[in-house]
Protein backbone atom coordinates (compact mmCIF):
# COMPACT_ATOMS: atom_id res chain seq x y z
CA UNK A 1 0.00 0.00 0.00
CA UNK A 2 2.89 2.34 0.74
CA UNK A 3 4.06 2.03 -2.87
CA UNK A 4 0.64 3.12 -4.20
CA UNK A 5 0.58 6.08 -1.80
CA UNK A 6 4.08 7.02 -2.96
CA UNK A 7 3.00 6.86 -6.63
CA UNK A 8 -0.16 8.88 -5.99
CA UNK A 9 1.74 11.57 -4.12
CA UNK A 10 4.22 12.12 -6.97
CA UNK A 11 2.78 14.91 -9.13
CA UNK A 12 5.50 14.30 -11.72
CA UNK A 13 4.09 10.88 -12.66
CA UNK A 14 1.38 10.50 -15.28
CA UNK A 15 -1.03 7.89 -13.94
CA UNK A 16 -3.73 6.12 -15.93
CA UNK A 17 -6.44 4.31 -13.98
CA UNK A 18 -8.35 1.60 -15.88
CA UNK A 19 -11.60 0.42 -14.30
CA UNK A 20 -12.20 -3.16 -15.43
CA UNK A 21 -15.22 -5.36 -14.86
CA UNK A 22 -18.72 -6.30 -15.86
CA UNK A 23 -21.20 -3.89 -14.26
CA UNK A 24 -23.97 -6.44 -14.88
CA UNK A 25 -22.32 -9.07 -12.65
CA UNK A 26 -22.65 -7.51 -9.21
CA UNK A 27 -19.23 -7.20 -7.52
CA UNK A 28 -17.40 -7.68 -10.82
CA UNK A 29 -18.39 -4.08 -11.54
CA UNK A 30 -16.23 -2.71 -8.74
CA UNK A 31 -13.48 -1.52 -11.13
CA UNK A 32 -15.77 0.74 -13.20
CA UNK A 33 -17.58 1.83 -10.00
CA UNK A 34 -14.32 3.07 -8.47
CA UNK A 35 -12.99 4.57 -11.70
CA UNK A 36 -16.12 6.71 -12.16
CA UNK A 37 -15.45 8.37 -8.81
CA UNK A 38 -11.76 9.20 -9.29
CA UNK A 39 -11.29 12.94 -9.60
CA UNK A 40 -9.39 14.05 -12.68
CA UNK A 41 -6.17 15.96 -12.28
CA UNK A 42 -3.53 17.16 -14.72
CA UNK A 43 -1.38 14.09 -14.22
CA UNK A 44 -4.25 11.55 -13.98
CA UNK A 45 -6.39 9.97 -16.64
CA UNK A 46 -9.30 7.63 -16.00
CA UNK A 47 -10.36 5.09 -18.61
CA UNK A 48 -13.28 2.75 -18.07
CA UNK A 49 -12.98 -0.16 -20.50
CA UNK A 50 -15.30 -2.36 -18.40
CA UNK A 51 -15.09 -5.82 -20.06
CA UNK A 52 -13.22 -4.68 -23.17
CA UNK A 53 -9.80 -3.76 -21.83
CA UNK A 54 -8.17 -5.43 -24.83
CA UNK A 55 -9.78 -2.81 -27.09
CA UNK A 56 -8.28 0.02 -25.03
CA UNK A 57 -4.59 -0.84 -25.40
CA UNK A 58 -4.00 1.93 -27.96
CA UNK A 59 -6.01 4.48 -25.97
CA UNK A 60 -4.01 3.74 -22.84
CA UNK A 61 -0.68 3.86 -24.70
CA UNK A 62 -1.63 7.21 -26.29
CA UNK A 63 -1.77 8.66 -22.79
CA UNK A 64 1.91 7.74 -22.26
CA UNK A 65 1.49 6.77 -18.61
CA UNK A 66 4.41 6.41 -16.26
CA UNK A 67 2.14 4.22 -14.16
CA UNK A 68 -0.90 2.20 -15.19
CA UNK A 69 -3.24 1.08 -12.40
CA UNK A 70 -5.85 -1.54 -13.25
CA UNK A 71 -8.78 -1.64 -10.83
CA UNK A 72 -10.50 -5.01 -10.92
CA UNK A 73 -12.25 -7.72 -8.97
CA UNK A 74 -9.62 -10.26 -7.85
CA UNK A 75 -10.04 -13.60 -6.14
CA UNK A 76 -7.52 -13.40 -3.31
CA UNK A 77 -9.36 -16.19 -1.49
CA UNK A 78 -9.96 -13.77 1.37
CA UNK A 79 -13.08 -12.29 2.94
CA UNK A 80 -15.40 -10.22 0.69
CA UNK A 81 -14.22 -6.64 0.43
CA UNK A 82 -10.57 -7.45 1.14
CA UNK A 83 -8.46 -5.34 -1.17
CA UNK A 84 -4.82 -5.01 -2.01
CA UNK A 85 -2.59 -3.15 -4.44
CA UNK A 86 -0.10 -5.50 -6.08
CA UNK A 87 2.34 -5.34 -8.99
CA UNK A 88 0.74 -6.89 -12.07
CA UNK A 89 3.32 -9.68 -12.21
CA UNK A 90 1.96 -10.99 -8.89
CA UNK A 91 -1.53 -11.43 -10.34
CA UNK A 92 -1.66 -15.06 -11.38
CA UNK A 93 -4.87 -15.15 -13.41
CA UNK A 94 -6.87 -14.50 -10.27
CA UNK A 95 -8.98 -11.69 -11.65
CA UNK A 96 -12.64 -12.47 -12.09
CA UNK A 97 -12.14 -12.78 -15.85
CA UNK A 98 -14.70 -10.46 -17.31
CA UNK A 99 -12.00 -9.76 -19.88
CA UNK A 100 -10.53 -12.14 -22.42
CA UNK A 101 -6.87 -11.90 -21.48
CA UNK A 102 -5.17 -12.03 -18.10
CA UNK A 103 -3.87 -8.74 -16.75
CA UNK A 104 -0.41 -10.24 -16.49
CA UNK A 105 -0.41 -11.12 -20.21
CA UNK A 106 -2.05 -7.80 -21.08
CA UNK A 107 0.75 -5.95 -19.31
CA UNK A 108 3.14 -6.98 -22.09
CA UNK A 109 1.49 -4.35 -24.33
CA UNK A 110 2.52 -1.44 -22.10
CA UNK A 111 5.85 0.20 -21.30
CA UNK A 112 4.78 1.64 -17.96
CA UNK A 113 4.95 0.41 -14.41
CA UNK A 114 1.73 -1.54 -13.82
CA UNK A 115 -0.20 -2.15 -10.61
CA UNK A 116 -3.51 -3.79 -9.85
CA UNK A 117 -5.86 -2.63 -7.14
CA UNK A 118 -7.89 -5.77 -6.59
CA UNK A 119 -11.02 -6.22 -4.51
CA UNK A 120 -12.25 -9.62 -3.30
CA UNK A 121 -15.84 -10.14 -4.53
CA UNK A 122 -18.73 -11.57 -2.58
CA UNK A 123 -21.29 -11.97 -5.36
CA UNK A 124 -20.72 -12.44 -9.11
CA UNK A 125 -24.29 -13.29 -10.05
CA UNK A 126 -26.20 -11.28 -12.61
CA UNK A 127 -27.19 -7.96 -11.07
CA UNK A 128 -26.09 -4.35 -10.96
CA UNK A 129 -25.80 -3.99 -7.18
CA UNK A 130 -22.39 -4.19 -5.53
CA UNK A 131 -22.43 -6.05 -2.21
CA UNK A 132 -22.04 -4.11 1.02
CA UNK A 133 -18.48 -5.24 1.91
CA UNK A 134 -17.25 -4.56 -1.63
CA UNK A 135 -18.97 -1.15 -1.75
CA UNK A 136 -17.40 -0.26 1.60
CA UNK A 137 -13.93 -1.15 0.29
CA UNK A 138 -14.59 0.65 -2.99
CA UNK A 139 -15.39 3.84 -1.10
CA UNK A 140 -12.23 3.43 0.97
CA UNK A 141 -10.17 3.10 -2.25
CA UNK A 142 -11.89 6.12 -3.82
CA UNK A 143 -11.14 8.21 -0.72
CA UNK A 144 -7.52 7.10 -0.73
CA UNK A 145 -6.97 7.93 -4.40
CA UNK A 146 -8.81 11.25 -4.23
CA UNK A 147 -6.89 12.32 -1.10
CA UNK A 148 -3.75 12.82 -3.18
Amino acid sequence: MDKIKHLLSNDNLRIVFAGIGNVLRSDDGVGPFIAREIRSRNNRVVIIPETGVERYISAINREKPDVLIFIDCVNFEKEPGYWQAIPVEKVIDSTCHSHNISLNKLSEFFDSEIWVIGVQPSDLRVGEQISEPVAWSANEIISLINSF
